[in-house]
C-alpha cells in the first residue's frame, strides 16, 4: 500500500527512470547506486522504475543487524515461496548466493543501505564477497539505496571494497522550482516560488502543502506549531549525520543571518578557524551548504562565500530556529508576524537561485554565475559564444524610472569583470516591471516572474 502511494504520487524524473529501466533489460548483473537528500524521493523512484518487474524491496533500519538480516530472509524467502528460508541461518553473501543460482532477471533493492552500514561496518566487504563471487556472472540487479550523503559517497570512493564494481550511480537532486505547480496548480507563480523558498524542491514537503489553504496558512501548519511536521524536520536531519550538531547549528545560524564570508562565521561564533572550517567542510559535503566563488575570478577563501543550498534549511534556520522558545510558548501568530514582515528580504536570494536556474536553462551559457568583488556584485554574468550577459535580479515590482536605473548602474558595473567578449548584453529579472517593453525593444533582456514558469 505504502508503494502505491508513492508511485501514484511521482512527480518529473523522466531520465533516472528510464536509466534504471534500461538496466533490467540488459542481460548481465546491475550494481546500481541510488542517493541523495533525505525526502528526495529516492524510493520513489526506484519504485516507479520498477514497479511492473520482478522485485525484492528490503527497508533497513535501525534495529540490529540480525534483526535485519532476518526480515531480509523473510523477504527473499516470500519472493520465491521458499518460506523455510526465512527460519534459515544463512548470511548475507549466501542469501545473495540462493538469489544468483535461481538464475531469474530480479532486482533487489536495499534501502537505507547506511543504517546496514553502522550496524556493521565489514558490510561493504560482505557486498563485494556477495558481487565477486556470485551476483556479477548472475541476471541480477542490485540496488543499493541511501540518504546519508557521506556515507553513500564513500561507498563509491577508491577506499571502499565496492569501488569499481558500481555500474551505475543516480545522484538524485531536489526539483527545480518550475516543479511546484505540478503539487499546487491553484496557486498562482508567486505563490509557487514562495513555496519553493520554505520546502525547496523537496517532493515530501511539497505534497504537504493543502492547495485549498493560503500560503501563509501553510506556513504556520507546516512549519511554525509545535505539532508541525516540519517544525523539528531541520534537527533530525542533522542529527542523523553529525553526533554533535550544536556548533553545526550555530554556524548555520551565522549563515541564516547574514555571515557568509569566514571571517564573519568565525566572529559571530567565537569557534576557532579550524573548527570553522572542518564543519564548513563537513555542511557542505551533505549538501547544505555550497561553497560559492565569484565567477570569472580565481578560487580564493577571501572571496569565498558560504550559502545555503537548500531553501528549507535556509528558511528553517532564519525563521523556525531562532523563534522555537516562543513556538514552544504557542505564540504562533507573534512568530508569523515576524516571518512575514522580513520574508521579502529571504525571498530576495531564493529568487536570485530560480532566476539563475531559469537563464542556464534559457540560454545554455557556457560558463556563469553571481559575481562580486569587494564593493560591487552583479546576480547573475554568463558567457556564450563569446557574448557577455549581465544580469540584475530583484525581488520587487520595479517602475520604468527604477529599472532604467539599475540597467545603467549595471552597465557601469560590467566593465568591472574582467571577461573578454565581442558582445554585451543587459538585463533585468523583476516579479514585474513597468514598461517591459519598451525595454525590450531598447535592446534590454527583461523578464518577468510569469517568465520563469513560461518555459
Amino acid at each position: 500500500m505504502i508503494s502505491l502511494i508513492m508511485i501514484q504520487q511521482f512527480v518529473n524524473r523522466e531520465h533516472e527512470i528510464e536509466a534504471l529501466k534500461g538496466a533490467f533489460e540488459s542481460e548481465k548483473a546491475e550494481l546500481i547506486v541510488v542517493y541523495g537528500r533525505r525526502r528526495v524521493g529516492k524510493t520513489a523512484l526506484v519504485l516507479k522504475a520498477f514497479q511492473n518487474v520482478p522485485l525484492i524491496y528490503f527497508l533497513a533500519d535501525e534495529r540490529s543487524e540480525r534483526e535485519n538480516l532476518a526480515e531480509f530472509r523473510r523477504k527473499v524467502g516470500e519472493f520465491f515461496d521458499d518460506f523455510p528460508l526465512a527460519r534459515s541461518d544463512l548470511g548475507w553473501v549466501e542469501l545473495f548466493e540462493y538469489i544468483a543460482r535461481r538464475g531469474e532477471k530480479v532486482v533487489v533493492t536495499i534501502d537505507e543501505l547506511p543504517y546496514l552500514v553502522s550496524s556493521n561496518p565489514a558490510f561493504p566487504s560482505l557486498l563485494q564477497k556477495a558481487w565477486d563471487l556470485h551476483i556479477q556472472n548472475s541476471k541480477v540487479k542490485l540496488v543499493l539505496v541511501g540518504s546519508s550523503i557521506g556515507m553513500m559517497e564513500r561507498l563509491l570512493g577508491h577506499k571502499s571494497p565496492l569501488y569499481g564494481r558500481r555500474t551505475m550511480q543516480l545522484d538524485v537532486k531536489p526539483l527545480m522550482y518550475w516543479h511546484v505547480r505540478e503539487f499546487l496548480p491553484g496557486y498562482s507563480p508567486e505563490d509557487w516560488l514562495r513555496v519553493y523558498g520554505v520546502a525547496d524542491g523537496i517532493p515530501a514537503y511539497l505534497r504537504q502543502f493543502d492547495g485549498k489553504l493560503s500560503f501563509w496558512e501553510n506556513v504556520e501548519r507546516l512549519f511554525l506549531r509545535k505539532e508541525s511536521p516540519l517544525y523539528t524536520e531541520a534537527e533530525f536531519l542533522l542529527r542523523q549525520e553529525f553526533r554533535e550538531p550544536a556548533r553545526y547549528f550555530a554556524i548555520l545560524k551565522a549563515i541564516a543571518f547574514g555571515k557568509t564570508s569566514f571571517g564573519e562565521i568565525v566572529n559571530f561564533t567565537g569557534f576557532d578557524r579550524g573548527t570553522v572550517s572542518r564543519y564548513l567542510d563537513n555542511l557542505a559535503r551533505i549538501r547544505v551548504i555550497a561553497k560559492v566563488h565569484p565567477a570569472f575570478e580565481p578560487e580564493k577563501r577571501r572571496n569565498t562565500r558560504y550559502e545555503f543550498a537548500d531553501n528549507y534549511f535556509r528558511f528553517w534556520f532564519r525563521f523556525v530556529y531562532p523563534n522555537r522558545e516562543r513556538i514552544e510558548r504557542e505564540l504562533y501568530g507573534e512568530v508569523l508576524e515576524e516571518v512575514k514582515a522580513n520574508f521579502d528580504h529571504h525571498m530576495g536570494r531564493v529568487f536570485e537561485r530560480a532566476v539563475a536556474d531559469f537563464l542556464w536553462r534559457k540560454f545554455a551559457f557556457e560558463r556563469g554565475g553571481r559575481w562580486w568583488s569587494k564593493s560591487e556584485e552583479i546576480d547573475f554574468v554568463g558567457l556564450k559564444r563569446g557574448r557577455a550577459y549581465f544580469f540584475e535580479v530583484k525581488w520587487s515590482d520595479l517602475r520604468k524610472r527604477d529599472a532604467e536605473r539599475i540597467l545603467a548602474e549595471l552597465e557601469r558595473k560590467s566593465g568591472l569583470v574582467k571577461l573578454k567578449a565581442e558582445e554585451i548584453k543587459l538585463g533585468l529579472v523583476g516579479k514585474r516591471v513597468e514598461n517591459a517593453e519598451k525595454l525590450r525593444e531598447d535592446g534590454f533582456l527583461v523578464f518577468e516572474l510569469d517568465d520563469l514558469f513560461a518555459l
